[in-house]
């Protein structure tokens, strides 16, 4: 939970002119290896229920969301303390929920990749002057080593949030134009904004990638994954945690949220001011 013990990490400049600049930001040991070791073990739990869940992507490996429901463990990571102060300021807005959570696996193939390139945000892209508007964000906790090439990590094209249309490919080429596949531990995160152009790379290592992605965006938009959480999943959740999966106090809540309906407030005025901005 997102306690005041939890927040003494500082939101720094510098993370937020890297995110500004490229689109993303690496947060090396964003979980405890034991937290890790605990997320593994409850997905190893539920493999057979997920693999069969009717909410299952139908693509090789496991592509399933939501994920948050299906266990307190996947829930606490939802204010992640070392990960959603960043998301939260990165936004710059305390009107924020949880649009997607979403697991995904990506066991060894040798001729396919998980997902190809693609930005986020949905179709058709809302934008200013061909550039896709800066609306929400995902966090991505990574819970496997994925430090050589052609594990099946994350791959971003730097700065591309900032291009008019997508970055371009050379003739035959897999990826465009300054891709890079980050290399991340197990317990690092990677959190990324929706203009950014991504992709996972091929997978030809001999191990499963795990990676757990949280998306938020302002609650003026919809969720990508639910309308309503359960009441029983809100029961557990601290009063942030209720914003963020829906619950709000007055029937313009979402739209014109009082204190109330807004949990958040307080906790940003306290931390980045009572106003905000487009950046620094």
């Amino acid at each position: 939970m997102l306690t005041e013990a939890s927040t003494k990490t500082l939101v720094t400049d510098e993370q937020i002119a890297k995110f500004n600049e490229f689109g993303y930001l690496v947060v090396e040991n964003a979980i405890p290896r034991a937290k890790v070791e605990q997320l593994l073990r409850v997905i190893d739990r539920l493999k057979i229920q997920l693999d069969q869940s009717h909410q299952r992507k139908e693509v090789f490996g496991l592509d399933i969301r939501p994920i948050v429901d299906k266990d307190d463990a996947f829930l606490d990571l939802m204010e992640c303390p070392t990960t959603f102060p960043l998301a939260v300021r990165f936004l710059n807005h305390y009107n924020v929920q949880l649009m997607t959570s979403h697991l995904i696996m990506v066991p060894p193939h040798p001729d396919k990749r998980n997902i190809g390139w693609h930005d986020d945000g949905g179709s058709p892209m809302i934008g200013v002057n061909g550039i896709r508007a800066f609306g929400s964000l995902k966090v991505g906790f990574f819970l496997t080593d994925l430090l050589e090439p052609n594990m099946g990590s994350l791959m971003v094209v730097p700065g591309s949030h900032r291009l008019q249309g997508r970055p371009p490919f050379e003739e035959g080429a897999r990826d465009p134009v300054g891709a890079v596949e980050l290399k991340v531990k197990a317990g690092d995160a990677v959190i990324f904004q929706q203009g950014t152009f991504h992709a996972g790379a091929p997978n030809y290592s001999n191990q499963t990638r795990v990676v757990l992605y949280y998306g938020y965006n302002f609650r003026v938009c919809r969720p990508i994954d639910y309308d309503v959480m359960p009441q029983a999943l809100l029961d557990k959740c601290s009063p942030i945690g209720k914003q963020l999966l829906g619950h709000k106090e007055t029937h313009l809540g979402y739209f014109i949220p009082t204190d109330a309906d807004c949990p958040l407030k307080a906790w940003f005025a306290q931390h980045f001011g009572e106003t905000w901005s487009t950046g620094r």
